[in-house]
């Protein structure tokens, strides 16, 4: 039978008609939009090959690693020093050859996650950096090949409807160009275009096979006739796909939704068969929906229980499938499309209305009785999206994130971070779209869904006849609600519900969907009189768009709330998330990160601009001659791949840190410049006020990251390194084989600069450090000081009365042998070291050239008292206990035993303030802006009265304990010995003193040895060893 359709087709073809009007409008329409696309294309393209020259330049000198163009395991592991083992290393890269090998054409680095070697996994994300899959020029061919595929696509369509004369509406394909458009273009920004597959191939050939469906309506088994006649098929094949899934069906990682067949997705086409059945059903009852009521309630417009039951069916099936399904998204686009439609035809809403409230109602008790999980943990999402109990619960914090970061205007295509979106390609699409085009990008794609909708619901008007105007509803409505879900879920207007955002989402299966929606729209419409046909449907239809209207408006006016009325509040706002170990922890906006990851850190360096720790390999070629002078290997002791280098390990670890592992950053016994110094390093306080440069943070021409990345944000030590190098051996050599722990420190008296620091044992270079390994003995490490606090304990009698220096006390044999003295009021006596003999009557001079604690004990007891001797140690930061506690032990802790601890960094300061004439300095390690430590240097005694002293440690070195350690030096040193007895085991060994005795460049320094017994024993001939390496050096000189 032929219809009068194909008889004005015919008749079309024999008169030899023109190009039909449509394809004319369609042709100016099109050409635009392709000028649109194209301009973008190159827009994001230019975006994301902005480094690709130093990519060429960085494959042809061998610094990165082509996995497509792999030839030996030879080749590989020199990008895989990450691995210290040299035996792991080889192993690991034959793994990877052997994979290569048999999956030609890796389609993204990401895939050597799959590799084992020896049972471990590769170091993938400190080695991914140096890794490829293409090179620029392969990435360039393949972009320029699929752009031309997708746009070519459009207008095969536009010709091929044109040469068969073809009248369908002619704004559908423009539209849908632009709107894939977009898509096609998020999906070139997504990904890394030399590393990541190529997500723009899957979209474009998606777009491609789209194209081909639109060629459907040319064709004539697909009229909409022949499908009007189907009655019940479209219904049982929609159920067989629905059973199919019940059985077959599988989820997302860690969900436990059922929406996917293998890689297709059966709920994109049950959609459209429910509207094919609806439309039949509906296209032949619309009239007894409307006229024939229930008879029993005749003043209320009820229809009849009948005619209402596909309804409530309807309904009900919407639930079994939320709950069997265990997906929102589904449910909800195919109950409230069945009564979009049903509000149609019956032209009343109250029964809708009521849907509407069930399926709510359905939703929200599944969620009260935890049914499904998916579903649940969605809902608690929206209800708190910065602070919930789900795991991945900040999907809606990204979102919100992602659209605050994008403002007005946003990033610019190709600028931002969507990468970093969870799902950004499939149901978070909208989002990435509006980081990189803000809300100008989101209002425009709202503007491009109502020109389509309108588009459609035209048509449905014009259709010729019922079964074609439901069809052209329903399918129209199935858009539309797609999008407004989607749009109001990542919004936070509702929770998300895991539909797809239609023509923008990477989805191939929705893809062809909507496109085979729009091949039933556009044969609908070539067969449009033109003329208004259904004016019982045109109030209903009115009734849906300005609903659907108002719900975008809506949807528009949140987006703006979030991106231009509050932008700055959301994307600065953190997110409380439970990380994989179970811990719930703040997490930031990533854009921030990515932003911080732009500005390169600041270097560490030395006194003398030798660089202690760098993030720019070219600084450690810089001084590769002055690391060889000081026996360091930049090539054995950094790597290239590492984030951060530091050529001296251990030697500086105590004093820097570790910036790539974090070990004791935070920890309160730890005085880190990599940590304290963050501010200057990094290039800003808190990472929160980076957010005003977010947006434009990868354009290069951008004023304010030029300006940011102009600051100088070095910081210079006080240390040299060369001293460093050598103390940090010099510990090493001598206490490892005493088995000893131990620390020093060298400071230079007059500034109070630290030229040295240094603790045993430090942190090793593999693996995390032990307790013992990380704790900085120099600067926090308290010990008993024994004898060197005999120093703190004349200053507080000089400090009283200057002639308390030449007061006399007597040291005489006690009863049982032993030399010392007998203190009033304490039953203890106080007695000297085994095998002294008895002093006799001593001045303070001749007490610390022997040492004697006899006479230190009476001085403190008769002469300072508890009170002085607690202030005196305040002020040099000495925690002695309180007032209390020293004079419960008043005698013995005035020669440093009893409740006085003191770290090796102080007690060399109480040196240094003697060597500078009685003005102790602060002490600092770092002299720039950093630098915390700038208080000016504080007088304790007057010059005359550090004299004394000098002379009194002097004359323990030329006379007194430290003889024998210090014989023979040809540098003049002043010092004091300790013996700090502690509860189990030997004694600690202290030296604490300065050299030169006099001249301008002098160190003074305080050396702990645990447990090594007396001071001259150990720690005294450790220091002369500093003093003559510091003589070596040229640091100082007689």
């Amino acid at each position: 039978m032929i219809t009068k359709s194909w008889e004005r087709e015919i008749s079309i073809k024999l008169a030899g008609e023109t190009t039909p009007a449509e394809r004319r409008i369609e042709l100016r329409w099109l050409a635009g939009a392709s000028v649109l696309v194209a301009c973008g294309l190159v827009l994001v393209g230019a975006a994301k090959v902005r480094d690709f020259g130093e990519a060429s330049a960085r494959l042809a000198a061998g610094d990165l690693l082509n996995l497509n163009s792999l030839t030996d395991a030879e080749h590989i592991q020199p990008f895989l020093l990450a691995i210290t083992d040299r035996d792991s290393r080889a192993l690991a890269a034959q793994a990877i050859l052997d994979y290569v090998e048999s999956h030609p054409d890796v389609a993204n680095d990401g895939a050597l996650a799959r590799i084992r070697f020896d049972g471990d996994r590769l170091p993938l994300p400190k080695i991914k950096p140096l890794l490829v899959v293409r090179t620029p020029r392969e990435f360039l061919v393949q972009y320029t090949l699929w752009c031309l595929i997708y746009v070519t696509s459009f207008w095969m369509v536009h010709l091929l409807w044109r040469w068969r004369q073809f009248r369908g509406d002619p704004e559908l394909l423009p539209v849908l160009h632009l709107l894939t458009g977009i898509g096609l273009m998020l999906a070139v920004s997504l990904r890394d275009p030399l590393r990541d597959t190529l997500e723009f191939r899957k979209f474009a050939w998606g777009v491609a096979l789209g194209c081909a469906l639109l060629l459907l309506p040319l064709l004539r088994f697909f009229h909409h006739q022949n499908f009007a006649k189907l009655t019940y098929t479209p219904l049982f094949a929609a159920l067989g796909l629905f059973l199919l899934l019940l059985v077959r069906g599988t989820g997302p990682t860690g969900s436990d939704a059922k929406v996917n067949l293998g890689p297709f997705q059966p709920v994109e086409l049950i959609k459209v068969l429910l509207v094919l059945f609806l439309a039949g059903y509906f296209s032949r009852k619309w009239e007894w929906l409307r006229e024939l009521n229930q008879r029993k309630i005749p003043w209320v417009p009820v229809p009849r229980l009948a005619h209402a039951v596909p309804v409530m069916t309807g309904v009900a099936g919407a639930l079994v499938m939320f709950f069997v399904l265990k997906d929102m998204g589904p449910a909800l686009v195919t109950g409230f499309l069945l009564l979009v439609m049903f509000a149609a035809a019956r032209n009343r809403s109250g029964l809708a209305l009521a849907g509407v409230i069930v399926l709510v109602a359905g939703v929200t008790a599944g969620y009260r009785y935890g049914k499904p999980k998916t579903v649940v943990e969605r809902v608690s999402m929206w209800l708190s999206p910065w602070d919930n109990d789900v795991r991945g619960g900040d999907q809606l914090a990204h979102s919100l994130w992602a659209f605050s970061t994008g403002g007005l205007t946003g990033s610019g295509p190709g600028w931002g971070d969507p990468e970093v979106i969870p799902a950004g390609h499939t149901d978070l699409v909208l989002p990435a779209i509006a980081e990189e085009w803000g809300f100008v990008g989101v209002v425009t794609i709202g503007l491009l869904f109502v020109l389509l909708l309108r588009r459609v619901f035209l048509i449905a008007l014009r259709a010729p006849d019922e079964f074609a105007m439901f069809v052209a509803l329903g399918l129209g409505a199935l858009l539309a609600l797609e999008m407004l879900l989607i749009s109001g879920g990542v919004l936070g207007a509702i929770p998300l519900s895991g539909v797809v955002s239609p023509f923008l989402s990477a989805g191939n299966t929705a893809m062809l969907a909507n496109f085979l929606i729009i091949a039933f729209i556009a044969g609908i419409s070539s067969r449009s009189s033109g003329k208004l046909l259904h004016p019982p449907f045109l109030r209903p239809v009115r009734g849906i768009s300005i609903t659907l209207a108002a719900l975008t408006a809506a949807l528009a006016a949140r987006a703006g709330y979030i991106q231009v009325l509050h932008g700055p509040e959301f994307m600065i706002r953190d997110a409380r998330v439970i990380e994989q170990d179970g811990v719930k922890r703040p997490q930031v906006n990533p854009r921030l990160h990515s932003l911080a990851a732009e500005i390169p850190r600041g270097t560490i360096s030395d006194r003398g601009g030798i660089p202690l720790a760098t993030s720019d390999w070219r600084e450690l070629e810089a001084h590769r001659a002055d690391y060889e002078k000081l026996g360091v290997s930049i090539d054995e002791a950094c790597t290239r791949i590492e984030s951060r280098h530091y050529p001296f390990g251990a030697a500086t670890a105590h004093l820097l840190g570790d910036l790539r592992t974090g070990e004791n950053f935070h920890a309160s016994n730890a005085s880190l410049i990599e940590h304290d110094s963050n501010a200057r390093l990094q290039g800003y306080s808190d990472i929160h006020d980076l957010a005003p440069l977010v947006r434009a943070r990868h354009q290069p021409f951008n004023p304010g990251m030029r300006a940011l990345l102009s600051k100088d944000r070095s910081v210079r030590s006080t240390i040299d390194a060369r001293l460093q190098q050598r103390v940090a051996q010099l510990m090493k050599k001598t206490l490892q084989p005493a088995r000893k722990d131990g620390a020093l420190v060298v400071l230079e008296p007059e500034t109070g600069d630290v030229l040295a620091l240094a603790s045993y044992p430090s942190p090793g270079s593999a693996g995390l450090s032990t307790p013992e390994e990380l704790l900085d003995r120099a600067r926090y490490g308290q010990y008993p000081p024994g004898s060197t606090f005999k120093l703190v304990t004349a200053i507080a009698a000089l400090r009283i009365d200057p002639k308390l220096a030449d007061r006399k006390y007597e040291c005489r044999r006690l009863p049982d042998g032993r030399a010392g003295a007998v203190v009033d009021g304490w039953r203890r006596p106080i007695r000297d070291d085994i095998g002294d003999h008895p002093h006799g009557a001593l001045s303070m001079k001749q007490a610390l050239t022997v040492s004697c604690n006899a006479y230190f004990a009476q001085l403190g007891t008769y002469d300072v008292g508890a009170r002085s001797l607690h202030d005196t140690a305040a002020l040099f930061e000495i925690p002695a206990g309180d007032v209390s506690e020293i004079a419960k032990m008043m005698p013995f802790s005035s020669y440093g035993q009893g409740p006085v601890l003191v770290t090796p960094f102080k007690m060399a300061r109480v040196a240094a303030t003697i060597a500078a004439g009685g003005k102790m300095p602060q002490g600092r390690w770092t002299m720039d802006e950093s630098n915390s430590r700038a208080q000016p240097a504080q007088e304790m005694i007057p010059p005359e009265h550090a004299a004394f002293l000098t002379s009194a440690m002097r004359s323990v070195v030329t006379d007194g304990t430290a003889r024998r350690a210090m014989k023979g030096l040809d540098i003049a040193v002043a010092g004091k010995t300790g013996t700090a007895q502690v509860g189990e085991g030997a004694p600690h060994s202290w030296f604490a003193g300065f050299a030169p005795v006099s001249g301008e460049h002098r160190i003074a320094f305080a050396v702990v040895v645990e447990h090594g017994g007396y001071g001259s024993q150990f720690a005294a001939p450790l220091a002369r060893q500093v003093i003559e390496a510091a003589r070596d050096l040229g640091i100082i000189q007689q």
